[in-house]
């Protein structure tokens, strides 16, 4: 099993995250996200991804021990743990972009200090939607905040900008895509993207 360094980090990546259960769902979900986002985010490196956005996990630098263990570990060693190879699979397989995606198509992830952490947690502020009821793994409700984003127009008397026309309207900037173990799955709000003309990887 020949392992090169983009994709054990990307194999602890999603190894650490992930809950203790070893869940194929959970573990492969981390790793796609991680992947899904750094191929739209003009094919990234998982290395070059981690650069470009610092906050973007945790586990690389908080101590996670699980991460650290497989970043450690011997491929011998690796092969004859089933979370840690099952990590190495998902990794190969996402950056590879083979197979199943258990993520749907996600860029995010949160696990249970979504819950513990509700009423300070940065996707709360930001309004996020629960798509189907089986992704609602820690029994929240939806937190909308209805936004209007107005194009902005330079007055030519005064030189100021004002709101001109309605350029799109959003509730929620997050919504779920998947949820396994104690992982929850996200991507932004095709309404926010268009209102905002932002990156759906951004």
């Amino acid at each position: 099993m020949s392992l090169d360094a983009q994709t054990r980090k990307l194999a602890a990546i999603a190894y650490g995250e992930a809950s203790g259960a070893n869940d194929a769902n959970e573990i492969g979900g981390i790793a796609w996200a991680v992947a899904n986002r750094a191929r739209a985010w003009g094919g990234k490196t998982v290395d070059g991804l981690l650069a470009a956005d610092p906050n973007y996990t945790y586990a690389v630098k908080d101590g996670n021990q699980r991460y650290a263990k497989l970043m450690k570990a011997t491929e011998t060693a690796i092969a004859a743990d089933p979370g840690m190879k099952l990590a190495v699979e998902s990794a190969k397989a996402a950056l590879a972009n083979s197979g199943n995606d258990p993520s749907n198509g996600a860029y995010w992830w949160d696990g249970k200090d979504f819950k513990s952490n509700f009423d300070n947690h940065p996707k709360v502020k930001d309004g996020f939607h629960i798509t189907d009821p089986k992704h609602n793994i820690f029994d929240v409700k939806d937190v909308a905040h209805p936004t209007t984003i107005y194009w902005k127009v330079r007055d030519k008397k005064t030189g100021k900008e004002v709101n001109s026309k309605v350029r799109g309207k959003f509730q929620f900037v997050w919504e779920s895509t998947a949820a396994y173990g104690s992982t929850i799955f996200w991507k932004h709000d095709a309404d926010y993207i268009k209102a905002t003309g932002g990156k759906a990887y951004r």
